[in-house]
């Protein structure tokens, strides 16, 4: 007995047959052969238009679901496409049925990959390994690759199968976890770091405590001393956990701020006072000038800290430098559309492999002339969140030898 597709093709034969036949020999010897096949296709007399309106139904029926599949593999693209993790869509030989650009992107595939097996598209062998291993068991699987073209990057690759009614197929899900693979790195660094910056003070504190509990205290000098390096350490710690906890609080959003119209004339002027003391003991020439009427929407006493650690830090480490003028220049400029304070020395200077890891946490070019100076390593941190909570941002140029600048942008509120 014929299935329905082939009554349907053959159907769909025969009346082009037939029109064909009416042309050439007349209706009627036409009519006759329909006749007949109304007998074989059916299974009894049936009219002839009746057959015809039966066929083109069917043609309808047959278009519809058609355009009805078409639509759905569209639709099913569509959404595939606008996933934001890689998918990938294999069958059991390996070839890609269908992908998203997130795939395509992670990998640099640029070519069309679909009817593609996915040896011929993507040169890791991690992923393969991986992807071979899902097809011969066809059960779930789970591995984090690296990739490192055309940008190095860490995956999460799932593989999930599924059984459709003709065949199975191996679907590929890619998530990109670089981020977190980074923030745990420095979640792992920070740890470390506090631990590091918090033992070296307290292995100091406990070790001249434990001296002075086995002296006699007849050496008052001596005693002073100890006295004096506790007292140094246990400020070091002090400073540490307050920066720490500074910039955990403006990091969570926790820090309040109170913006109102300051004059940057003010901020100078008051940073100024607070260091003058500190340049002369150190023998540091302090140089300031500034625009005036001038204002910025911002928050003063953060914006005193910001400016206050640089020309503090500009102060203390070029104090340090063995030869050479020792001068520091704090300013504050306005341009067309913001202003910029600038703190510049003529110290040490920093070496340029550095200056793109200077505002990391705990970050030291020189440790022990930073430990030297009272650093925690945090300032910097805080300085570039203050500057960005006001909508501005920081610049840095330094050259070793000769001296570093520090720049902080902020929008004009007004300009006089």
């Amino acid at each position: 007995m014929l299935t329905t597709f082939a009554v349907v093709f053959a159907a769909f034969g025969v009346v082009g047959f037939t029109l064909a036949f009416v042309y050439h020999r007349g209706f009627r010897q036409a009519r006759k052969i329909l006749k007949d096949v109304s007998y074989t296709v059916v299974g009894k007399e049936v009219p002839t238009i009746k057959i015809l309106d039966v066929l083109k139904s069917m043609k309808r029926d047959l278009e519809n679901k058609y355009e009805e599949a078409i639509r759905s593999r569209e639709n099913m693209r569509t959404i595939i496409e606008n996933i934001s993790d890689g998918i990938v869509i294999l069958d059991h030989w390996g070839k890609v049925l269908m992908d998203n650009s997130a795939a395509r992107e992670l990998f640099g595939i640029k070519e069309e990959s679909e009817g593609k097996k996915l040896v011929e598209l993507v040169d890791n062998y991690d992923l393969l390994d991986f992807t071979d291993k899902s097809l011969n068991s066809f059960k779930k699987g789970s591995k984090e690759i690296t990739i490192l073209y055309p940008k190095k990057c860490y995956v999460k690759c799932d593989s999930i199968s599924v059984t459709l009614s003709e065949e199975e197929v191996l679907i590929i899900l890619m998530k990109d976890v670089t981020k977190e693979q980074e923030l745990d790195a420095m979640r792992r660094e920070f740890i470390s770091n506090v631990s590091h910056e918090l033992k070296t003070p307290l292995t100091s504190i406990h070790g001249y405590a434990e001296t002075l509990l086995d002296d006699d205290f007849n050496d008052v000098k001596i005693v002073k001393r100890f006295l004096s390096i506790i007292e140094a350490e246990s400020a070091r710690m002090s400073r540490l956990i307050n920066d720490l906890l500074d910039l955990q609080k403006t990091e969570e959003g926790k820090t309040t701020f109170h913006f109102k119209e300051i004059e940057i004339s003010e901020v100078v002027e008051y940073v100024s006072r607070i260091v003058k003391p500190l340049a002369e003991s150190l023998n540091v020439e302090m140089n300031t000038s500034y625009d005036v009427d001038v204002t910025v929407n911002g928050d003063f006493d953060r914006l005193v800290q910001a400016v206050l650690n640089l020309t503090d830090n500009a102060i203390k480490y070029t104090s340090q430098k063995e030869k050479g003028p020792k001068r520091v220049f704090l300013s504050c400029r306005a341009m067309e559309k913001e202003c910029v304070f600038i703190i510049k020395d003529t110290g040490p200077g920093i070496p340029s492999n550095s200056i793109s890891r200077l505002f990391d946490r705990f970050y030291r070019v020189d440790k022990a002339r930073s430990r030297k100076v009272g650093g925690t390593g945090l300032g910097l941190s805080i300085v570039k969140m203050i500057a960005e909570k006001h909508k501005g941002h920081i610049e840095v140029s330094s050259k070793e030898g000769v001296g570093s600048e520090f720049k902080i942008f902020l929008p004009i509120l007004k300009k006089g």
